[in-house]
């Protein structure tokens, strides 16, 4: 019967492969954040893992699915803009003055 590593030694044989992974699909930027959120979700799916399963595989597709949900993340993120716009005047035509309700 096969088992399983521990997971410490999952993380240290396949973490430079995962970091490849997420660099390839974010940059190096935001790599790091996607490479922390796939072996998150590799803890906690790893005791129902088989003991047979192909790890790096596995880690891969994790990878590569964390690494775009940062890119959505950061898609969704606002950005400054160059110039705002201009503030709407008071209602009522350009030039016509508005009456002040009290």
């Amino acid at each position: 019967m096969m088992t399983k590593p521990p997971f410490e030694e999952v993380v240290a044989h396949h973490g430079a492969t995962v970091l490849r992974v997420c660099r390839a699909v974010v940059g190096p930027h935001d790599a790091d954040d996607a490479w922390s959120e796939t072996f998150l979700a590799a803890l906690r799916a790893y005791p129902a893992l088989p003991a047979g399963a192909n790890l790096e595989a596995w880690l891969v597709t994790i990878a590569h699915r964390k690494a775009v949900d940062v890119l959505r993340a950061r898609a969704r993120r606002p950005r400054p803009a160059e110039h705002l716009p201009e503030p709407p005047g008071p209602p009522g035509e350009p030039g016509e003055e508005v009456a002040e309700v009290w």
